[in-house]
């Protein structure tokens, strides 16, 4: 089983752009779409089987998929940490503006810690 690797990573990190691309332009039903293959997909790298687009995209375009592989643990923390708060939310009754603070900060961290990755991307690239 696959933790942490490239593809994953990259997995990630294709999903974030393209789930942040529909959702600035409202397409909802692609986003439901994008969040199964990205389920599906990552099962498939569960099992050391790696989708096909993710691998053409790691080979055809190198040089992105190292940038998108520095961005790619944000879709899986911003999963956790939305999973984790709603699993607590069934021992604990937290209120609505609580839970519109979180989600709010929960974004702000994510935009923060996509921006540093890219930056920390870019400074490693150069020195190589």
């Amino acid at each position: 089983m696959k933790l942490i690797q490239k593809e994953t990573l990259l997995l990630g990190g294709l999903y974030g752009v393209f789930d942040t691309s529909f959702s600035l332009f409202n397409f909802e039903i692609l986003r439901d779409i994008l969040f199964i293959v990205f389920l599906v997909s990552l099962v498939m790298l569960c099992f050391n089987k790696t989708p096909q687009y993710v691998s053409f995209v790691a080979i055809k375009y190198p040089k992105t998929s190292y940038y998108l592989s520095a961005i790619g643990w944000v879709t899986y923390f911003m999963i956790l940490a939305l999973l984790i708060f709603l699993i607590i939310q069934f021992f604990i009754n937290y209120s609505d503006d609580f839970f519109a603070k979180f989600a709010y900060g929960l974004m702000y961290c994510g935009a923060c810690g996509a921006v540093l990755s890219l930056i920390f991307a870019f400074i490693k690239a150069r020195k190589q």
